[in-house]
């Protein structure tokens, strides 16, 4: 896991360095907009995610409601077209299932794309949004003072919708967390998201 999340980190640190480096070769323009952000002249985009997240089916029968938070990139490929990385923690809490409180937490690392369908402006309007990646799910159960827990790196899929208003933006998400059990690992999601720099 850590491999992955380092491969990640390194990922997002190139394309930084090679949007300050498109930047220092470009003519400077300057530009009047509602949100510097929304500029063109910015071609990587850093945030934050903050999600409700709420398991489906038979996830719902051993995982309580949750929620997270998720650090994200956004880097342009085209006018309406954007690649896309989230890398974050969820937190669950317990459900009772025998007699036992269990739960799964997650750290989900995934790439994915981002269509704005009704594009209001530059990178603004309403978005559909797909995803992959590894999800390290943190399975923990505790009954009568003893404990036990274990760690499954699972590769999970997903999609949702969304709406980008300046730096503001809201979404709706369903993955799964495991895609060799696919209704068994359901999750949805919804929250907001800040992106606090571009460079």
């Amino acid at each position: 896991m850590k491999n992955i999340i380092a491969v990640v980190a390194v990922g997002i640190l190139c394309l930084s360095g090679a949007a300050r480096a498109d930047k220092s070769g470009a003519p400077s323009t300057s530009r009047n907009n509602t949100s510097s952000l929304s500029s063109s002249s910015h071609s990587i985009f850093l945030g934050v995610d903050a999600d409700f997240a709420l398991p489906l089916g038979t996830y719902g029968d051993v995982n309580g409601v949750g929620g997270g938070a998720m650090l994200t990139a956004e880097y342009p490929v085209i006018e309406q077209l954007s690649a896309t990385a989230r890398i974050g923690f969820q937190f669950h809490t317990d459900k009772n299932v025998l007699g036992a409180d269990t739960h799964v937490h997650s750290i989900p690392v995934l790439l994915g794309a981002r269509y704005y369908v009704l594009p209001m402006g530059e990178r603004q309007g309403l978005f559909a949004a797909a995803e992959l990646g590894m999800f390290d799910l943190m399975t923990s159960a505790s009954s009568g003072g003893v404990s036990a827990s274990q760690n499954d790196v699972k590769f999970g899929v997903g999609g949702g919708v969304g709406y980008q208003w300046n730096q503001w933006n809201a979404r709706v998400n369903i993955h799964t967390h495991d895609v060799g059990n696919f209704g068994d690992a359901l999750m949805i999601t919804g929250g907001i998201g800040y992106q606090f720099i571009g460079l």
